[in-house]
This record gives C-alpha cells, sequence and structure tokens, in this order.
C-alpha cells in the first residue's frame, strides 16, 4: 500500500486538506533535517500543526485506519474518501503519530501507527491502532500552536526521500500556495519551517497575500459556464446539471517583453516559466496542474508561448466522476466529453491571446532591432542576403514610378520609424537608394502580410510581422538558428533567404503592371492572398 500514486508533495496536502477541514485559521509545517553521509540533507521528521478544531478520542482512535473518515463520502467539502492522510504519510514514511484536543475536553489525546514494528510482528498476531492516551505533543514548535484544541501529526522514520530535503522543502511552499491560494485568500495562515507560505495564483489575476502584490493584475475575461449532467446516482432529480466556472487571464505586458522572457528572472521569481497548462480546482482545492494528458487541441497546446495565459477550471464535487477524480486527489482530469467541450469553449480566446502576445513581441522586435542598428551608426535590415542577390543579378527595372521619390522617402520613414537623428534618416535612405529592393519589417493590423512602397527607381517591401505567416516563420527560423549545430543554423539562414528571394520576385513582377487600375487590384490580390493564408495557418494549427 506503500507504492500508491501519491507523490511527496500530494501526500503532504492530505494533512493540510485535514486542517482546513477542521476550520484551522493558522497551519504550520516543520522539517527536521540533518547532514549525512556526503553532505546529503535527510528528513527526519515533518511535523503538520494547526489550531483547527480537534478530534474527540473515538475519531482520533479511528484517524489512521485506512478508510475511515468522519466525512466519508461527503461531497460538500474537500474530503471524502476516508484514505489521504494515512496512505499519503505511509508513503513518504513509516510512523505516524497524531495528537489532537478539542475546545471543551480537558487533555490532549495521542495515538500512532509504526509500520516496522507491524512488519516484524510473528505471524498470527493480531495489530491494530492503539487506544488512544493522554499525552502532550512534545515538537520544539508546539508553542505555535498558541490554542485550547487542534491537530498535531508527525512523520518518522522518513525513509521515501526523493530529493534533497533543501530541494523538497522550496517546492513544498510552491505547492502548497498554489494548491490552497483560495483559502490563504481568505485567511488562513500557512507556515513552512517558520516561513509565511505566499498564494500562487495561475491566472496572475489576484495578488493579494502573494509575494509581488504591487504586480498589475493580469487581463481576465468574462468567465465561461459549462452546465454538466450530474451523474447517475447522484443527482437529486431528472437532468440535473451541475455548473463548471471556466477563468481565463493574459499575462500583464511587463512580464512577456519578447520570446525569451519565460526564462527571465521576473517570470521565474513568479513560476511562470512553468506555467503551461491548467489549473483544476475541486471545490476551490486544486487537484491538477499542468498539460492535460492527450488533448483535443495540436502538439503546440501547452508549449512555450502558452505560459503567457492562465486557465483555471473549478468544479464541484458532484462531478468527481466527469474529472476522474482519485480517491488521493492527485492527477484528476476530464473525461474525453468533457476535454473536447472545454476546448471548443476556450480555443477562441486563448487564440486571441497568444495574438496580443505576438504583436507585442513583434512590437520590441522592431524597436529592438532599430536600437542595435542606431547604435552601429548604420542600417541594417536583416535581409542583406537576398537583397545582395537583387542588386548583383542583371534584370530589367521595373519599379513604379512615383511623382516626388523625396516625399515617398519621407514618408515611408515617418511610417517606420518616427524618433531618429538626420543622421539616421541618411543611413536609412542611403540603404534604399543603394539597391533595387529593400525589405522592411513594419506592424499594423490588416490581411496583408507584405506591402510594396515604391521609391521612384527602388523598391521597399514591407514584411507585416504582426501577420500570422511572419510570425510562424520567425518562430521556426529561430528554432533552427538556436540549435547547436551549424547545419541548423545554415538551414535558417537559407530559409529566410528563399523566403525574402520568393517575395521580392513577386513583387517584382506586380511592379511591371504601373496602371492605376492595376494598382488597386494587386492591392486587393495582396489583401485577399493574406487573408487565404491566415485561414490555412489557422487550419494547421487546429489539425496538427
Amino acid at each position: 500500500m506503500r507504492e500508491s500514486d501519491f507523490d511527496t508533495f500530494s501526500a503532504y496536502g492530505e494533512v493540510i486538506d485535514n486542517s482546513v477541514q477542521a476550520k484551522a485559521t493558522r497551519i504550520w509545517i516543520d522539517f527536521k533535517t540533518e547532514r549525512v553521509k556526503g553532505g546529503y540533507e535527510q528528513i527526519k521528521e515533518v511535523t503538520f500543526m494547526d489550531n483547527g478544531d480537534g478530534m474527540d478520542g473515538n475519531v482520533i482512535h479511528r484517524c489512521l485506519q485506512l478508510g475511515y473518515s468522519s466525512r466519508f463520502n461527503d461531497r460538500t467539502g474537500i474530503g471524502r474518501f476516508g484514505v489521504g492522510m494515512t496512505l499519503g504519510a505511509i508513503h513518504e514514511c513509516q510512523r505516524i503519530d497524531v495528537y489532537s484536543k478539542r475546545a471543551e475536553d480537558s487533555k490532549w489525546l495521542t495515538t500512532f501507527i509504526d509500520l516496522s514494528k507491524l512488519s516484524s510482528t510473528d505471524a498470527g498476531e493480531d495489530i491494530g491502532i492503539s487506544t488512544p492516551i493522554e499525552r502532550m505533543p512534545n515538537h520544539d514548535n508546539f508553542k505555535k500552536l498558541d490554542s485550547e484544541k487542534g491537530t498535531v501529526v508527525c512523520w518518522s522514520k522518513y525513509d521515501r526521500q526523493i530529493e534533497t530535503a533543501a530541494k523538497i522543502i522550496e517546492k513544498t511552499k510552491e505547492y502548497i500556495g498554489r494548491t490552497f491560494r483560495k483559502y490563504i485568500w481568505n485567511g488562513v495562515e500557512i507556515y513552512v519551517n517558520g516561513e509565511t507560505v505566499f498564494a500562487i495564483d495561475p491566472l496572475y489575476v489576484t495578488t493579494q497575500s502573494t509575494r509581488f502584490p504591487e504586480d498589475t493584475p493580469a487581463e481576465e475575461v468574462e468567465p465561461i459556464i459549462i452546465e454538466w449532467p450530474v451523474p447517475e446516482g447522484l443527482a437529486a432529480g431528472e437532468e440535473q446539471t451541475s455548473k463548471i466556472t471556466i477563468r481565463l487571464s493574459l499575462i500583464p505586458k511587463f512580464l512577456r517583453p519578447n520570446s525569451g522572457s519565460g526564462g527571465a528572472k521576473e517570470a521565474k521569481n513568479r513560476f511562470i516559466h512553468k506555467n503551461q497548462g491548467i489549473s483544476i480546482m475541486r471545490h476551490d482545492r486544486e487537484v491538477f496542474y499542468g498539460p492535460i494528458p492527450y488533448w483535443p487541441g495540436n502538439n503546440d497546446w501547452f508549449s512555450e508561448i502558452d505560459r503567457w495565459w492562465g486557465c483555471e477550471v473549478n468544479f464541484h464535487p458532484v462531478l468527481d466522476r466527469a474529472f476522474t477524480v482519485k480517491n488521493i486527489k492527485r492527477g484528476a482530469v476530464p473525461n474525453k466529453e468533457l476535454k473536447l467541450a472545454i476546448y471548443e469553449q476556450i480555443s477562441p480566446t486563448v487564440k486571441g491571446f497568444l495574438e496580443k502576445v505576438r504583436e507585442v513581441w513583434a512590437e520590441n522586435k522592431l524597436r529592438k532591432e532599430k536600437d542595435d542598428r542606431d547604435k552601429l551608426g548604420t542600417h541594417e535590415t536583416g535581409h542583406e542576403s537576398a537583397e545582395e542577390i537583387v542588386k548583383q543579378t542583371p534584370t530589367d527595372l521595373t519599379s513604379t514610378t512615383v511623382e516626388d521619390p523625396k516625399a515617398a522617402e519621407q514618408a515611408l520613414l515617418d511610417r517606420l520609424n518616427r524618433e531618429r537623428t538626420k543622421q539616421e534618416e541618411s543611413a536609412w535612405v542611403t540603404k534604399w537608394r543603394s539597391q533595387p529592393f529593400t525589405i522592411e519589417e513594419d506592424s499594423w493590423k490588416g490581411r496583408e502580410f507584405l506591402e510594396l512602397k515604391p521609391l521612384g527607381g527602388n523598391d521597399v517591401l514591407l514584411y507585416n510581422s504582426s501577420h500570422c505567416f511572419m510570425n510562424h516563420l520567425n518562430e521556426i527560423i529561430a528554432e533552427l538558428q538556436a540549435q547547436e549545430d551549424g547545419r541548423s543554423k545554415d538551414l535558417a539562414k537559407k530559409l529566410k533567404r528563399l523566403i525574402d528571394l520568393v517575395l521580392i520576385s513577386y513583387t517584382k513582377a506586380e511592379s511591371k503592371f504601373t496602371d492605376e487600375e492595376s494598382s488597386d487590384l494587386f492591392e486587393m490580390l495582396r489583401m485577399n492572398w493574406g487573408q487565404y493564408l491566415k485561414s490555412y495557418l489557422q487550419k494547421v494549427e487546429n489539425d496538427d
């Protein structure tokens, strides 16, 4: 029975569940550790203390019995099954001591279970849980209770440690802060080794009692409500449903300035680098966090870019079966039909969030490239390879004539670079005049992913970095460039040059038609081309 599906942190969570249901307002978790051979920090004991209502003699006698609970099958709170605390404890250690006292009782009572004694018992001997006796807890920090009632649970003979004590302690704070965040917001104080546990909101909407209370809250949209059938046997009447509440949010701009922001200190301090998935809450207590297995969406769901939006799904315990809740309240995920329903409800909003994220990245990328070029005192477009090929290839001149080339240059400068010195302005114009085609990147709302700007003898091709085609292309190129091998970096350069040449060739062919009627026709063609391309790429995203 020690080989259950618990992990270290969900086992701790079961004890905290009991404290919460006992109406505790203060909960302490203390780790006693020691250095062993090789400097490894070993956990000796973990003690949980609360100022909740406590247990009477009958309940404390049976609290370590698997399958017993004073709230067995009660779906009004976060408990239900009667196996959590004991099964979680023996997953980690061999001895559990429980002390408890109610306000109306005069003495503390205690009982224990020790697996090492059970396993060494002679065959045939009947072993049970001892009748509670009167005894005060002797833990060093017992005085922290400062209460006439409460419960103390001590785990000792700790033999299932998965990593160093320091890492477990830090991860425990993270797990508790996220799993019990709504209870912390409602006034429950939780401490680990004397340190306050701060709430962690995967939506980043509520900053109260978090480590960063002054943060700008995330942008939250209107909650989505799904009415889901209550399973037979639990429904009070025919066709009874229960509400599933879905909340969605977009993390503030200041934390997501570019595609590499997830690794920044500001993001890691807020656990944003781990925020790729969905938080599932059972009666305001988290029972799952992360990418949902066998999600109906494509393989790109829950990738790095998805850390910038948050999703919380909250349900009532009457829907435990629909969420396949286990008796350890860990790993609960929606069944196939419910997954699809949630996916269909949140997909449009998530797509809108990702478009906003990419827009910010594109704008900041252009701004950074401009700043970098300005520092060098030259104008580098990032597309020099293709521009040089066009420059050196003898072809007919097809640039559309303009009445006032200087005015056209100035209008383009104003559009692309409103803040510039005379020296920077001169560098841009010199670049344009030196070659038949120059590629510049801009960002605008609209269906087109490119636009041609004739300057009278020279042309500038504008790429719309906000269009999904350019986003996908840049992400592929960036991924190739990030690889360690030179072959991938070379392929990234070739891919970029190839796309540049394809688009330059098209616009060069377009510029052979110089009459006004053709100009309107090609403008409409580019708009339709961009719209169709966007639709096809969205279909690719859905089918991948």
